[in-house]
């Protein structure tokens, strides 16, 4: 009996810490550069939820966790991530792509510890650009340029017209 109770109290704590929502820091105020290094994980969890909230839900804190990224990203010491415009071509018609395409960067390059890797941080921000488009699709204006790239990938060009873009 007494293992059956564990084991569902343990159950319960597991599935309740994978439920709970991100919580975007308060007193985020870095002073010096080492200081970003404190909140990787919390960017890392930023980053997923944004990709996994739906576009059209949780708008105020959707602001709240874009301020959070760039703020982070302005200061990051070893993130840097460039929004070329012959490759970020969506902005304009979906905002919050340009977001997505920083988080998907920021995230590889802190999942990877290769910070100086420009093709696949910028791969890494279009694929996350296409899957969060895809999921959120009916919420988005249509995006020619953001198709175009779903077409590249599904044929494995995609790769190789960034690198003859950059």
């Amino acid at each position: 009996m007494k293992k059956i109770l564990f084991f569902l109290i343990f159950s319960a704590s597991i599935t309740g810490s994978f439920s709970q929502d991100f919580e975007i820091p308060v007193n985020f105020k870095p002073e010096k550069p080492e200081d970003y290094a404190k909140y990787e994980k919390n960017i890392i969890q930023c980053i997923d939820w944004i990709m996994k909230t739906p576009v059209n839900e949780q708008t105020p804190k959707r602001k709240e966790a874009y301020a959070f990224l760039v703020k982070w990203l302005t200061g990051a010491p070893d993130v840097q991530v460039e929004i070329n415009p012959d490759i970020v071509t969506f902005e304009k018609s979906n905002p919050d792509l340009l977001f997505i395409f920083m988080g998907g960067w920021t995230k590889y390059a802190l999942e990877s510890g290769d910070f100086s890797d420009k093709l696949n941080g910028i791969i890494r921000g279009i694929e996350s650009v296409i899957d969060f488009y895809q999921k959120n699709r009916g919420n988005l204006h249509k995006d020619k340029n953001v198709e175009r790239y779903i077409r590249r990938k599904e044929k494995g060009t995609l790769e190789d017209y960034i690198k003859d873009i950059i």
